[in-house]
């Protein structure tokens, strides 16, 4: 994070702006480029232009990834490097010659925010051969040297600053241990009611009938992005800290928040082609995760993430011992299992509260022309998207004449139209 905030800093030293005001867009920042790089995959997937812009707006308005452009912790980076690994391995499958220096910038730019990338990026190599076959890996020699070189610098500056900081030439792991048991933590991050990752995504949920509909046309692809997704909870589980502390929903798990964007947007796309008694009721369902996911996500920036978080660890002057310990469980399992006292009730409880600290925590100082600006563009920027994405009509002697479609080799290559 400092490698993008410091020309960010820079320039708001040189402008003499307020402080703060440039340098916290930092987060928003990779969250637009993971929202362009997911439109790419879409593209590289083989959908129309509609349905690869329609992941941009559910990861930027209905996931936890609105929030998460308000704090300066990596998570967005990781998302952005998690989107540019996915772009390159589709890519490569169609044998750009680029693609492989896209893999390599994505594991590098991941291990840039986070070490833990090594593990949780690189699992996707793994993959690799289903999508492009091995003869054509072992024949293109100076595609692994593109996938290589991107992260030896990455390495380098790695070990310079941790030696300059902790002494080290590995970075050293920051407080917390893997103590937590398995299921535990994966019942925290994928049950719970107050910290799971659909409570805080409802949207989401389109991804499960979205990797099966995409699994009957791109195998390879759709196991690229379960596998992505699937990886972090079981990484983090056994986190001591789980949760990840202050902040909104399932931290950790931000990053996969891309994949499954593509995945739910890919199950919307799909209901025109439903029965037509299945058509409404999908229709409603899709709708109504579209209004909870956006008042889940105004929740999340109308009052502070941190207000919830200091109601769960309040303390009562007079309690001790006993009865203290007893009241800070009762917080915290409200906070962490039940619907009604985690962090989203809590928001939503406070949206008109008269404490000048917790609604509109970050615009407590009043309007400002820039704000109004960025809040503009912020919504019509989709809505214009989605305009322009519509494809030009074709000429009447093309679609009165449009070929026939191919037969034999091509037929079987398991990517439908």
């Amino acid at each position: 994070m400092p490698l993008v905030i410091l020309p960010l800093y820079l320039l708001q030293r040189a402008l003499q702006v307020s402080p703060e005001l440039l340098t916290s867009l930092a987060s928003p920042l990779l969250l637009a480029a993971s929202a362009a790089l997911l439109y790419l995959c879409g593209r590289e997937l083989g959908w129309s232009r509609r349905v690869s812009l329609a992941a941009g707006p559910v990861f930027g308005a209905l996931t936890q990834a609105l929030q998460s452009s308000q704090d300066l912790f990596s998570e967005p980076g990781v998302a952005c490097a998690t989107a540019l690994l996915m772009v390159g391995m589709l890519r490569w499958r169609a044998g750009r010659p680029s693609d492989p220096w896209l893999v390599g910038s994505g594991l590098g730019a991941g291990l840039l925010f986070r070490s833990d990338a090594a593990v949780l990026l690189g699992v996707g190599l793994l993959l690799l051969p289903a999508l492009v076959p091995w003869r054509r890996l072992l024949a293109e020699r100076r595609a692994w040297l593109g996938l290589m070189l991107p992260i030896l610098p990455v390495l380098a500056w790695t070990a310079w600053y941790s030696l300059r900081r902790d002494g080290s030439l590995v970075p050293a792991v920051y407080g917390g241990s893997f103590t937590t048991p398995l299921l535990e933590g994966l019942h925290g991050l994928l049950l719970s009611h107050g910290r799971s990752l659909l409570v805080y995504n409802p949207f989401l949920v389109l991804a499960v009938p979205g990797a099966v509909a995409l699994w009957r046309r791109d195998r390879a692809a759709t196991a690229l992005l379960v596998v992505l997704v699937v990886v972090r909870p079981l990484f983090y589980a056994r986190w001591n800290a789980w949760g990840g502390g202050v902040n909104w929903g399932p931290r950790f798990l931000m990053p996969s928040v891309g994949p499954l964007s593509l995945l739910a947007a890919y199950a919307a796309s799909r209901v025109g082609r439903l029965r037509v008694g299945l058509r409404v009721p999908a229709a409603l369902v899709v709708a109504g995760l579209v209004v909870v996911g956006g008042v889940v996500s105004v929740a999340s920036v109308w009052v502070w993430a941190g207000a919830s978080w200091k109601w769960r660890a309040y303390s009562p002057p007079g309690l001790e011992g006993q009865a203290l310990r007893g009241f800070r469980a009762e917080r915290r399992n409200g906070y962490i299992h039940s619907f009604t006292n985690n962090a989203i009730a809590f928001n939503l409880r406070h949206l008109a509260h008269d404490n000048p600290d917790i609604p509109l925590h970050h615009f407590r100082g009043g309007a400002d022309p820039i704000g109004l600006i960025g809040l503009a563009v912020a919504l019509l920027a989709p809505l214009a998207s989605w305009v322009l994405g519509r494809p030009p009509r074709a000429p009447p002697s093309q679609t009165n004449h449009a070929p026939r479609t191919p037969t034999g080799a091509g037929a079987l290559s398991g990517r439908s139209p």
